[in-house]
């Protein structure tokens, strides 16, 4: 029999992967490989670095990872259809022929110096009422001032977001679509369009900038060159994908109006639904279109928290495996929990976009005299650090309700770090609210499906699709427990906020 099947590929910070699920929104098939970059520094700006994505090798990842998924599938399986999702403000330079003329990941910091030259012509609270977005620096309006300054600006026939690059390589069409858009700085959030102040303040042509499509819609189809790198056959539908964050939110069944998720991944932004866009007064908050239509995003952003928990998980266990997982859930569970628990500060933070340095302090609180009296073992420093994830999280949470005049009732989770049962439960108690953790982690490869899904006819709607490929665990918070959170998180902050004030 005949199984229609929907294939995503995911380009993340550290990976790319591809996923394949079926109309039900269940797993058929993955596979998934790390990214590597070239890194650099700049002279003039040593504390910042720059990435270099090489896209022969990136394409050729993403292409192992495709047929090796499709070489995967349940015998009888049809391929309705091909959609693709992206780590945000990386971005493509092509030039007429769609040769790469630049690619770089959401990391590269290499245009800090125009990030900071074009706030001289627009400010930069003007930067963040018209495209929800500041500062300026790794995003790719900088780059392009970069690349202009540095090289020939007029090699430069379209910029592409990461995702739309992917649907470009698949399909061979040059357009854009608004959840990724976004994260150019090109872009006017509450016009849902190319900004024509912004481009025509920085000599920026239109005509570099593709047109917009809604994610879900058509692109193209698989052309034979696609087909033959990825092994999804030639002329299978290309429908139009989105940003990982906003992917991962529909992924999760967040997409109505005041509905809140958090994706504990590398970093862990936090977003509520908006019915019209919410531009922060206080400058502290981005606002981004989500993927579906008529539905905006504003986030906060709890900072390095995944990826600061496997360097930690490196240093006490000697890798960050599923083993090293383990271990560290079993070393939590067993640490005692009394009043000499430790205050850690690495790695998490409470967004805010006017007060971002490198030179802040870092560090955890013991109690004194520690090694007279109490030696910590490495189930109470984990659980400090997890602990420090739920704080910052929460920290976050109070900054989009203020912003958005009315307080988060529950959270949705996604993200590798959910498998945490020891982070799950204190995020719990520590927002005090119920929490949602979504089934299927990869939720940015399954809110792609989504989309695709709807495009192929599979479902009616996205709240079709939602109905029946999502599904989520609730759990409710311990009002004990909460009140004990409470103390420490109050205690957590007055530390954090003082350490807001140094730097080194």
């Amino acid at each position: 029999m005949t199984a229609d099947c929907l294939v995503t590929l995911d380009a993340g910070t550290g990976s790319g992967r591809c996923v394949a699920f079926d109309a039900t929104g269940r797993v058929l098939a993955s596979a998934q490989e790390p990214f590597h970059y070239e890194i650099f520094t700049d002279p003039r700006v040593p504390f910042l670095r720059g990435f270099d994505l090489d896209p022969a090798a990136f394409w050729a990842t993403l292409g192992r990872c495709a047929r090796a998924v499709v070489g995967r599938l349940p015998p009888g399986s049809r391929i309705i259809g091909v959609a693709a999702t992206s780590q945000r403000e990386a971005c493509v330079f092509l030039d007429r022929a769609g040769e790469v003329v630049y690619a770089g990941p959401n990391l590269d910091a290499r245009a800090a110096a125009e990030g900071m030259e074009l706030q001289e012509k627009i400010p930069i609270g003007r930067l963040h009422a018209v495209t929800g977005h500041t500062p300026p620096y790794i995003f790719p309006v900088a780059r392009y001032l970069w690349f202009r300054k540095n090289a020939n600006g007029r090699q430069v026939e379209t910029l592409l977001m990461l995702s739309d690059w992917i649907t470009y390589l698949l399909s061979g069409e040059r357009i854009a679509e608004h959840s990724n858009a976004g994260e150019s700085m090109l872009y006017d959030v509450s016009r849902r369009d190319w900004s024509d102040e912004i481009l025509d303040g920085l000599d920026i042509p239109r005509s570099i900038l593709p047109p917009l499509r809604e994610p879900g819609s058509r692109a193209g189809a698989v052309t034979a060159r696609a087909a033959a790198a990825t092994g999804i056959p030639e002329g299978t539908p290309v429908f139009v994908g989105g940003a990982d964050t906003e992917s991962a939110l529909l992924g999760s069944g967040v997409y109505e109006t005041d509905q809140a998720g958090a994706v504990l991944g590398t970093t862990t932004p936090v977003q509520v639904v908006t019915a019209t866009p919410v531009i922060d007064p206080g400058g502290k908050l981005w606002t981004s279109c989500h993927v579906v239509p008529d539905r905006w995003v504003l986030e906060s952003n709890a900072g390095d928290t995944g990826n600061a928990y496997r360097w930690l998980l490196e240093l006490t266990f000697g890798s960050a495996d599923a083993t090293a997982y383990a271990a560290a859930e079993a070393a939590i569970a067993a640490a005692e929990v009394t009043e000499r628990q430790i205050f850690c500060h690495l790695g998490p933070v409470i967004f805010s976009l006017g007060d971002m340095s490198p030179f802040k302090p870092a560090g955890m609180l013991f109690r004194f005299p520690l090694l007279h009296v109490d030696r910590p073992v490495r189930g109470d420093v984990l659980r400090a650090y997890l602990e420090s994830i739920t704080y910052a999280i929460r920290g976050n949470c109070e900054q989009i309700a203020t912003a958005n005049g009315r307080p988060i009732g529950a959270l949705t989770v996604s993200g590798g770090m959910t498998q945490s049962a020891a982070l799950i439960g204190l995020l719990t108690d520590t927002l005090g609210v119920p929490i949602d953790v979504a089934a299927v982690a990869e939720s940015a490869s399954l809110g792609c499906a989504i989309l695709a899904a709807v495009g192929a006819g599979c479902h009616p709607t996205v709240a079709d699709a939602v109905a029946t490929m999502t599904s989520r665990r609730r759990i409710e918070p311990d009002p004990a427990r909460t009140a004990q959170c409470d103390d420490r998180y109050r205690k957590w902050r007055s530390v954090y906020d003082m350490l807001q004030t140094w730097t080194l």
